[in-house]
């Protein structure tokens, strides 16, 4: 009895030690969960997806011995896909993708037939649906003989190519382009990996004729989130279709609604450099027959009876922020645009969005936002998503000094104004499925 009661002793203690390495002995760090290249807003499955690609580090301090104060650390750099739901914000899955010693120039390509084109630093192609990659160079090589040790190597760790040296490029008009070691430029299918000789567009337009001729569209390139705010997701005003002629429906600080009244013109480029507070007016478009040809005029303008002063205001766009002219955003039962405004300036501000209706300018809702930019605007049919950093927001345990603002998801209703949104600063840990072998 004794005996035994000497061996369970031993067996609870060794137990306890074992534990407490374990809890005590090793500490686990993530650093933030970082966006590489950019996010893609998908409508299917309904409500809609939204995939993108981070980067994140990993280090484990474990304890070495009972007494020593000794401490190995291993760290590495974890690849994931992330699928996050439009209606919800919140992550349906995230995916495991690499595991790598050292950090390589990341980034997501192109999103093609449900593939996602990245280099991680060497090219892959990443199906979304289960995160598999069925394409890569060796793949692409042994589907195409004739590229056989001329795919491109990435570059050495460290090393980071300017966008023109690049060998991997992707364009919604080119889908996958890879340039050969021998110069050759080749696009690649992306279900069956077949490479194809790539023409210049405009050779291709100058042969073409007829309605072949168009421009084709193979898949969708990254809406790589702003630094500060994404200004080319809000526009003044918009056009519209009325009974015996068209409309104008817009924003108008003192200076624009002077310009107007006086020169009968509306400047689309709008100033966010100078503190302004603005009200939605409407005017009417006219076509007039000038020397130099035909001009639009806007005449008599209105304010909106009941449109609310709004603070460095804007009109979301109806599509991702780009360089491209674009409409604002628009809405039936009832008529409505979407202003997003700062409740005020300097770095306490933060966004506000309003459904403003017709024919008045009433507010059907308004929301407080809890972002101080906005990075990204992704509209979709019911719900859309915008990133941005949210100050206020709680932070992870494990955040550090001078570490980046994390890119937080809001998910919008745009009929009701409802709000839902994810922390990924304070979800670092998020599991991830799959497991794959660091590389040595």
């Amino acid at each position: 009895m004794k005996k035994f009661f000497s061996l369970f002793l031993f067996l609870l203690i060794g137990a306890v030690l074992v534990w407490k390495w374990k809890s005590l002995g090793t500490q686990i760090h993530l650093a933030p969960a970082e966006i590489v290249g950019g996010v893609f807003r998908t409508e299917d499955p309904a409500p809609g997806r939204l995939y993108y690609l981070t980067s994140q580090w990993e280090k484990r301090v474990s304890r070495i011995g009972t007494r020593s104060s000794s401490t190995r650390t291993v760290g590495w750099l974890n690849i994931d896909l992330w699928e996050i739901d439009a209606a919800t914000a919140q992550p349906v899955v995230r995916r495991r993708i690499k595991q790598a010693k050292v950090h390589g120039d990341s980034k997501a390509l192109g999103l093609e037939q449900g593939i996602l084109w990245a280099r991680i630093p060497e090219l892959v192609g990443i199906r979304v649906s289960d995160g598999q990659i069925v394409a890569d160079s060796a793949k692409i090589e042994a589907r195409n003989p004739s590229l056989a040790g001329f795919m491109p190597k990435p570059p050495q760790a460290g090393y980071f190519l300017t966008d023109s040296m690049q060998p991997l490029k992707f364009s919604a008009q080119t889908g996958m382009l890879v340039r050969l070691d021998d110069a050759r430029v080749m696009r690649i299918d992306p279900l069956t990996l077949e490479a194809t000789p790539h023409v210049e567009a405009k050779a291709a337009n100058q042969s073409a004729e007829g309605p072949e001729a168009s421009t084709p569209v193979y898949g969708m390139a990254p809406v790589s989130p702003a630094n500060g705010m994404d200004w080319y997701a809000m526009v003044r005003g918009l056009a519209i279709e009325k009974s015996g002629g068209k409309e104008w429906i817009g924003l108008l600080a003192e200076p624009d609604l002077a310009m107007l009244q006086e020169r009968h013109v509306v400047t689309h480029q709008m100033d966010f450099t100078v503190p302004r507070r603005q009200r939605l007016y409407r005017a009417e478009i006219e076509t007039v027959q000038e020397f130099l040809g035909l001009r639009t005029v806007y005449k008599n303008p209105a304010v909106l009876p009941e449109s609310p002063e709004f603070l460095m205001a804007g009109l979301l766009t109806q599509g991702p922020g780009g360089y491209g002219q674009q409409s604002a955003l628009w809405r039936r039962e009832p008529d409505s645009v979407f202003v997003l405004s700062r409740d005020r300036l300097g770095e306490d501000g933060r966004l506000q969005l309003s459904r403003v209706t017709g024919p008045k300018g009433a507010p059907a809702w308004s929301t407080a936002l809890p972002l101080s930019n906005m990075s990204a605007w992704l509209p979709g049919e019911r719900h859309a998503l915008m990133l941005g950093p949210a100050p206020s927001a709680e932070h992870s345990p494990m955040a550090e000094e001078n570490e980046n603002p994390a890119q937080h998801i809001l998910s919008i209703d745009l009929q009701t104004g409802a709000i839902q949104s994810f922390n990924p600063d304070l979800h670092r840990d998020w599991p991830a499925e799959g497991n794959p072998a660091p590389a040595s």
